[in-house]
């Protein structure tokens, strides 16, 4: 018994330590890629970096993301568990989803627009950081990445 628990606590440690590495590799790959891709000297870079760092929430994995269901950062709660871990009905109120609930139209019209708030302060600032003309390739690219994006039919 005691060594099956050993075994457990290990693989959950070195789980955790993967997915730590993993989000510190996403943080650097993005700032990589930009350097690269926009030809960012070592100020910019600098300053790059320190934004992506800032703003790393929003460049994670969707759905996948803290006090997300099968989020790496956190427990997905259990059928009839509020994210806090309580017993009880989902702190979220919307149409059912396997065995979780969606979030209503409301939540997920807030979520959205907190986003786009989020990523409009974030170009804002690399807007600063980048020449005009690195600023308009990254716009460029953000723009063929949301065309290639499939779309979600409308209701």
């Amino acid at each position: 018994m005691i060594w099956l628990l050993a075994a457990v606590f290990t693989v959950t440690a070195a789980s955790a330590q993967e997915n730590n590495g993993q989000r510190e590799r996403q943080r650097f790959d993005r700032t990589e890629q930009m350097v690269k891709e926009y030809n960012l000297n070592a100020e910019q870079a600098e300053k790059v970096k320190a934004l992506n760092e800032q703003y790393a929430d929003l460049f994670m994995m969707r759905g996948r993301g803290p006090g997300r269901p099968g989020g790496p950062r956190g427990m997905a709660p259990q059928a009839g568990q509020r994210p806090d871990g309580q017993a009880g009905a989902t702190a979220q109120q919307g149409q059912p989803r396997g065995d979780r609930q969606m979030p209503s139209r409301e939540e997920m019209e807030k979520r959205m627009k907190e986003r786009r708030e989020k990523m409009d302060a974030y170009n804002a600032e690399l807007k600063k950081i980048m020449t005009p003309e690195q600023f308009e390739a990254y716009e460029k690219r953000m723009q063929e990445m949301r065309n290639r994006r499939p779309q979600m039919p409308r209701q």
